[in-house]
């Protein structure tokens, strides 16, 4: 009973969530272009599961998303894979606000989210169906690709974490605002 409880602990988990710096560097290069969106950012306003915001959730799922992968040796387009994690939820309103939010939220917002998405990225097909089936297996059709099976599960973790704290992911979100950081400043020079 004791290893099952201790699972998350072990390094070949996919739960032992120790900051990996390859990792943080992936969603950070490519979710450049979305995180630094006014839209993407206006997210950290919005609560998503218990007292994480849509944009941190976001970014968990990208992080998470690439953690299973690796894990599972699934060989993925990592660049299609960050871009629709960090757009999956992109409704961009507070779904805890009823007067605003869509009424069977669980099922309506993939297409929110993809079309806000569409509005403001070119998306690829792989993106487009990463967001739209992220809610598989409550919401149809089946995913086509294997990073949309992957975003799927990788959600489901990051609420289940978020919503009953099952195992921490702060040191990911600390190596991640961290990175961000240090990123924004990259930016900033390469604006320039």
């Amino acid at each position: 009973m004791a290893h099952h409880i201790l699972l998350h602990r072990r390094k070949e988990a996919i739960w032992y969530l120790e900051s990996r710096e390859t990792l943080v560097d992936l969603v950070l290069s490519f979710g450049r272009e979305i995180l630094q969106s006014p839209n993407m950012q206006s997210e950290r306003r919005y609560p998503q599961h218990g007292l994480t915001d849509c944009f941190t959730h976001s970014i968990c799922v990208a992080y998470m998303s690439l953690r299973v992968a690796e894990v599972l040796h699934i060989r993925i387009d990592p660049r299609s894979m960050v871009r629709g994690a960090l757009l999956h939820d992109y409704f961009l309103y507070d779904w805890h606000d009823k007067a605003h939010a869509c009424r069977f939220h669980t099922f309506c917002h993939p297409l929110v989210a993809l079309r806000n998405a569409e509005a403001e990225f070119t998306l690829n097909p792989v993106e487009r169906d990463i967001i739209r089936k992220h809610m598989f297996p409550l919401c149809f059709p089946l995913p086509r690709y294997k990073e949309s099976f992957i975003i799927s599960i990788a959600d489901k973790c990051c609420a289940a974490s978020e919503i009953w704290h099952l195992y921490s992911l702060r040191r990911i979100i600390d190596a991640l605002e961290r990175g961000m950081q240090t990123w924004q400043a990259r930016w900033q020079i390469d604006a320039k």
